[in-house]
């Protein structure tokens, strides 16, 4: 139970470094106080410009990927484990998703997570990204809507742990399920936005 402790703490506190955040107060601002007051990539982009953006949303998969690679690296260390390996690499990126929405450096206010829950599928297995990007691509080119996109892209990853094994625990289904719940969650103010028709296209 220990080391499940040391893996929330080191995962959360590497999802905390938020990208968007730095970049902006070394360019001298705070991005949650401009645009859409959303520290994550797309932001960036607006606020910041293209490359920053792009950084950005390097920096957050990275960690996010980083975080269950720190994972495997601490549970692989124990002679018992209380759950699968499988399952300790999922809590990982639930930390890691707290950690980047709820930073403890920002003053809990951080992003909406996409980009750090890909970086985590992607260490996970990237075969499992590549519907999701492409669901992604055609809902953005049809609305030009980032967060209608991203919401569709991980809806779609939950829906093909039911058609596709590829040797992922059966556990990947109740987590991906909470995944994209999540996602749903963060995005909750561009859902309000697009039934009010105020929503920002991209």
């Amino acid at each position: 139970m220990f080391h499940l402790g040391i893996i929330f703490l080191v995962t959360y506190l590497v999802g905390s470094i938020n990208f968007g955040l730095i970049l902006g107060y070394i360019q001298g601002l705070d991005l949650r106080s401009q645009g859409s007051g959303n520290a994550g990539a797309t932001n960036a982009l607006r606020i910041l410009g293209t490359r920053s953006g792009i950084f950005v949303f390097i920096g957050d998969a990275l960690k996010g990927y980083l975080a269950l690679y720190v994972c495997n690296l601490i549970h692989f260390q124990q002679e018992s484990l209380l759950f699968s390996s499988s399952d300790y690499l999922f809590l990982a990126l639930i930390f890691s998703l707290i950690g980047h929405c709820y930073p403890i450096w920002f003053n809990f206010r951080g992003g909406k997570g996409a980009a750090t829950a890909l970086g985590a599928f992607l260490f996970i297995d990237p075969y499992f990204a590549v519907f999701p990007i492409i669901g992604f691509l055609v809902v953005f080119l049809i609305s030009r809507f980032v967060g209608l996109s991203t919401i569709s892209a991980f809806f779609i990853l939950f829906l093909q742990t039911f058609f596709i094994d590829h040797g992922i625990h059966h556990n990947f289904h109740a987590f991906s399920l909470v995944i994209f719940l999540f996602i749903f969650y963060t995005h909750r103010s561009n859902i309000k936005s697009m039934f009010k028709g105020t929503e920002e296209k991209l």
